[in-house]
């Protein structure tokens, strides 16, 4: 009986705290699970068990994969992208792997601009395909360049070369380059300039992938030296591009390796470790009870291992090149925790975690809206803060009738003359003002309303409270959180 009350328990809690999407049915585990998950500098995308991608965070470079470069605080499903098994990010760059082994990238470097939406002149293109990968299982980067593992147990590397020919505008090239010396490869990673492999029989070897005499990446002429760090016993390897990796071995000990050290050493604290990955500067562990550790390995001597809050019954563990990272519970609920703001931006909780505080939350599944039955989908985005929708005015307004406009007030004698922006939603016979004072302030058909509201100014848009504007309309709201789904009627 206790196990069914605390099972019941976490279904409950799992509900209230929006759990990933396709979370449907009344049970513990998630109908539709992460099974990749990756993050750059300030943005995150995953991978889910039906195909499908999500991405979101900061998005000045087209690195989210919606089309914009529009910061979106809520996760949103790729288009084009189908069948994808695999994640992979780094800096202001994402990628992602199908199942039929085919490699697509898109973000600051692997996208371009484009002028042809009038609502986005800065509109970027979606993820295009890298035609020279083929057969591949697995993709690791550290931004720029990547490697790729083939089926046939080798590896290929990738980067970008921006060329000019016949003196025509520099125009960027994928190159790919074989890795020969290596064989049976499992996974790899990239520490610095370094790239490391883990192959099957547990063995880790290490190659230069950067010619530092003349500044460049490895070409194919270049002498190739490769170096064993370990001759068996490990079972993973992790890195986040920065010049440290780390190494998991079978007894459940943790290896720190960079060029200084030359050869692997034990780091204390960290015994019955389970999984393993990175961000920047940071180890991120699951131990063998569940529990989920980070250590800041370049903050000093005096760092040690802390266990990250809110995070139990943890089966998996996700890095990034950022100073965050992603966790999955048992139930199948996506976590994330971050420092500072772009790690807060990054962790998809809906909004902008407190700067101050290292706990997992869960990330916000995608949100579908609806007007009178008619999907509607719009390039703002949109926040989940205080369990409350808050929506940009260009968003669902239009589809539902709604007339949103922008003015300035009069001059405000009680603010130096100063003239505040005013927004104003029309529905029918119900005229809403909002003046952006501080506190703003709501009228109601002219009428100061003694309601109190509250808009959020973001990077890239003002938010609007969705529920409250609604009801003040009389428009009808149905949020599932659950599913993720925004029905709205008019």
């Amino acid at each position: 009986m206790r196990k069914m009350v605390v099972r019941f328990m976490a279904v409950i809690m799992t509900a209230v705290l929006f759990v990933p999407a396709g979370a449907r049915e009344i049970e513990a585990e998630a109908a539709v699970r992460a099974v990749s998950v990756a993050g750059g500098t300030a943005h995150g995308l995953a991978a889910w068990s039906d195909g499908t991608v999500t991405g979101w965070g900061y998005n000045k470079f087209g690195q989210v994969g919606d089309g914009t470069t529009i910061d979106q605080y809520i996760p949103r499903k790729i288009s084009g992208l189908t069948d994808i098994v695999q994640v992979a990010a780094g800096a202001n760059n994402s990628f992602a792997l199908s199942a039929a082994g085919e490699v697509w990238g898109w973000g600051s470097t692997y996208g371009t601009y484009t002028s042809l939406d009038p609502l986005s002149p800065v509109q970027r293109t979606r993820p295009f395909k890298l035609e020279g990968l083929q057969n591949v299982v697995s993709i690791v980067t550290n931004s720029y360049t990547g490697l790729a593992i083939k089926k046939d147990g080798t590896a290929t590397m990738w980067y970008p070369s921006f060329e000019s020919a016949d003196n025509s505008p520099m125009r960027m090239i994928v190159r790919y380059l074989p890795l020969p010396g290596v064989s049976r490869i499992k996974s790899a990673v990239i520490a610095g300039n370094d790239a490391l492999f883990l192959t099957g029989d547990g063995a880790v070897k290490q190659l230069s992938i950067y010619n530092s005499v003349y500044g460049r990446v490895r070409w194919a002429s270049d002498p190739l030296t490769v170096n064993t760090l370990a001759d068996s016993g490990i079972r993973q390897i992790a890195a986040s591009g920065d010049n440290d990796a780390f190494l998991l071995r079978t007894d459940g000990q943790v290896l720190r390796w960079n060029r200084t050290l030359q050869t692997p050493s034990a780091v204390s604290g960290l015994g019955s470790s389970y999984k393993l990955q990175t961000g920047s500067n940071k180890l991120f562990v699951v131990k063998m009870n569940g529990t989920l550790w980070q250590w800041n390995y370049n903050a000093g001597g005096a760092a040690k291992p802390f266990q990250i809050p809110n995070a139990q019954s943890i089966t998996e563990v996700w890095g990034t090149t950022g100073t965050f990272g992603f966790a999955q519970r048992k139930d199948g609920t996506l976590l994330g925790w971050g420092e500072g703001f772009y790690g807060g931006l990054a962790t998809g909780s809906g909004t902008v975690t407190n700067d101050n505080t290292i706990a997992a939350v869960p990330v916000q599944q995608p949100l579908q809206y609806s007007v009178n039955g008619q999907a509607v989908d719009f390039y703002g985005t949109s926040a989940v803060v205080g369990g409350k929708l808050y929506v940009p005015y260009t968003s669902v307004f239009k589809a539902l009738g709604v007339k949103a406009n922008m003015s300035l007030s009069n001059p405000d004698p009680k603010y130096n003359n100063y003239r505040f922006t005013v927004w104003s939603f029309v529905y029918g016979d119900t005229t809403v003002h909002i003046k952006t004072t501080d506190p703003a302030q709501l009228f109601i058909n002219g009428k100061k309303s003694g309601q109190a509201v509250t808009l959020h100014n973001y990077s890239d848009t003002t938010l609007f409270p969705l529920q409250q504007l609604a009801e003040l309309l009389g428009i009808r709201v149905n949020w599932n959180p659950a599913t993720g789904e925004v029905r709205l009627e008019g």
